[in-house]
């Protein structure tokens, strides 16, 4: 026992804070983040002389923090993560928001020009001329769209030219990939989408390193002029730290000797700026004038009581903003476009699994998990010797942030409390597909693992062919399924036919495995005897293997049906198909109401195949 309290002794020091009288001492470091429009590799050498200006001229040590996802740049400035940032105007406004930061400066460009536009491109031999051409809405194009929190890779197009349309990206295109701008770019190149957002102050910055792209693509629709990006900080940031940082932006490229001028505007022209300007959260005016439009938008069509009074709430803001009345028509409704939700196969798939798991309700497991084994006293010693060399690493002491964050957690919490089921049915469709994607890789990869698991089991083949199969496995189950769905996304497009190659080859090499092992270890008995009655190697297997493994078979692949459901949706995100590209699109946007309602079918779903692989055991096994 005295061991044991000396060992709990050391973990609360690790736990503990600072004394309580300690002095909070002078801010010395900031992270700076920056969004990642294009790769971070390409971005650090350019943005390095700038940010080596700002340590030197502030005293502060800046540190940069690149990441191409904007909610993980919002979220790092709520929790702290980062102090400042470039951000662009949707970005910078859920900062403000969220962040508890304000705007201290704006950017501009080194040309003058007063603003950016958001575009949408196509390939230059693309047969798309024409806008109609590429919103004839048949379900036959892949668009590429900014993530949720991306103003010109998402929202502007939204407002701007879908939603007066009456049209619904995730409906009217065959796939809709959110990407970076870079990454939209080249996937139009490539070939892998018939058109993409961007904006005009990216193509700028891709002339210096990729302009075979820029003069390959064409642009089919541009935006009004937008704003130019905000820079903001954290309101706490220490004082002094704030003072210095809004010195440093108002003097960069402007004060100085006529040298120092030249050369901090050359570092600013390397990334398409001119000097900033300061300034307040009134720049983000225009981007929160088209997220309130957005949001009027999203509830068109909706008759509902709680639908008109948040309509009116919106009207309300936007003429507070522009200081002009606005009126919304509540019977003027979005159109879906053609949707084939409703198509017979998908609905019966669909009625067939809910027959299913009514009447699996009753199957309850057969047996209870025995108790676990007492450890030894080695092993608890081994464990603590790992917690704590792990502890650092792990950053455990980050737990008490649990409680701290309090507030933000309850945020979450109370969006995914009110699920907002207003597009039930496109939910259920992109389920369907994910489910579909699901069974198509797992029998696939059945009848591929069969053979393979024959071939791999050491007690019916030689070493010279155990060896080779076992190494294909072995290679088909290291790659993970996002990898294989990136290369097979190249050969194929975007869509479900993509994710079904990637779980084919992944699960194929899981239930290789796991077929040999099985196969391993059966009774010779039935197999010798009907050898001796003269039968052929295929009947062997046919009477004497077959019959032993189909058991063990089928548990395998039932469960991983059951797995391969959950990964489809992870594919869903990068393009293959499925609900994962609406429920990153959905937590990127914070919209947790409608997270919430993804999330809730998405647990029937998973129920109700479990409660159909429990129906089929009961009877197979």
């Amino acid at each position: 026992m005295k061991y044991l309290a000396i060992l709990l002794a050391l973990f609360g020091t690790l736990f503990a804070g600072p004394p309580a009288n300690a002095e909070t001492p002078a801010q010395t470091e900031v992270r700076f983040s920056i969004l990642s429009t294009e790769s971070s590799e390409n971005l650090m050498p350019k943005w390095k002389p700038f940010l080596d200006d700002m340590s030197r001229q502030t005293g502060l040590k800046i540190t940069p923090f690149f990441a191409d996802d904007y909610a993980g740049l919002i979220e790092a400035m709520r929790f702290n993560k980062v102090q400042v940032g470039w951000f662009s105007q949707k970005s910078g406004l859920e900062a403000v928001n969220r962040g508890h930061a304000e705007v201290f400066a704006q950017a501009s460009y080194a040309d003058g020009t007063p603003g950016y536009y958001s575009i949408i491109q196509v390939k230059q031999s693309s047969p798309i001329k024409t806008l109609d051409q590429l919103l004839v809405c048949d379900k036959t194009l892949n668009m590429g769209m900014g993530d949720a929190n991306s103003g010109s890779g998402f929202l502007v197009p939204i407002v701007y030219l879908f939603a007066p349309r009456g049209i619904d990206p995730e409906v009217c295109f065959k796939t809709v990939v959110n990407q970076n701008h870079e990454g939209n770019a080249l996937s139009v190149f490539n070939g892998r989408l018939d058109a993409a957002t961007n904006n005009t102050t990216n193509m700028k910055t891709m002339r210096r390193s990729r302009m075979d792209v820029v003069e390959g693509l064409r642009e089919v629709w541009r935006s009004p002029l937008l704003g130019l990006d905000p820079v903001i900080f954290r309101k706490d940031l220490d004082p002094a730290a704030k003072a210095a940082l809004r010195n440093f932006f108002a003097d960069y490229g402007v004060k100085g000797s006529p040298e120092k001028v030249a050369r901090e505007r050359a570092v600013l022209a390397s990334l398409e700026w001119g000097p900033f300007r300061l300034a307040g959260n009134e720049i983000l005016n225009q981007v929160r004038e088209i997220d309130l439009r957005k949001g009027m938008f999203d509830l068109r069509g909706n008759a509902s009581p709680e639908a008109a009074a948040e309509r009116k709430k919106l009207a309300l803001e936007v003429e507070a903003l522009t200081g002009q009345p606005f009126t919304v028509d509540p019977n003027d409704a979005i159109s879906t476009g053609p949707k084939d939700s409703a198509n017979w196969q998908n609905w019966l798939l669909f009625g067939v699994l809910a027959i299913a798991a009514v009447w699996g309700l009753s199957v309850w497991p057969r047996s209870r998990a025995f108790l676990a084994r007492y450890l030894n006293l080695i092993f608890l010693i081994t464990l603590f010797v790992v917690l704590a060399l792990s502890f650092q690493g792990a950053e455990m002491r980050k737990a008490g942030e649990l409680f701290s964050n309090g507030a933000a957690m309850s945020e979450y919490l109370a969006g995914f409390l009110r699920p907002n089921f207003g597009q039930w049915d496109l939910y259920v469709e992109q389920i369907i597909v994910t489910v579909q994607i699901a069974v198509w890789g797992t029998v696939l990869a059945i009848l591929f693992a069969i053979p393979f698991s024959l071939l791999a089991a050491r007690n019916l083949s030689p070493p010279w062919i155990v060896q080779p199969a076992r190494r294909v496995l072995d290679i088909f189950r290291a790659i993970n399924e996002l990898v294989i769905a990136t290369l097979f996304l190249v050969a194929v497009g975007p869509g479900p036919f993509a994710g079904v190659l990637a779980l084919t080859v992944s699960t194929t090499g899981v239930l290789g495995k796991l077929f040999s092992e099985a196969v391993e270890a059966i009774e010779p008995g039935p197999v010798e005897g009907i050898r001796v009655t003269g039968a052929s190697r295929i009947q062997e297997i046919v009477w004497g293997v077959i019959p032993q493994v189909l058991p063990l078979w089928t548990s395998f692949a039932l469960y991983r049906l059951e797995s391969n459901s959950r990964s489809s949706t992870v594919l869903g995100i990068i393009g293959a198909g499925g609900i994962g590209a609406l429920l990153l699109q959905n937590i990127r946007g914070f919209h947790y109401d409608r997270t919430a309602a993804i999330v809730i079918l998405m647990v029937i779903a998973v129920i109700i195949i479990d409660n159909i692989s429990q129906a089929i055991r009961k009877r197979l096994i």
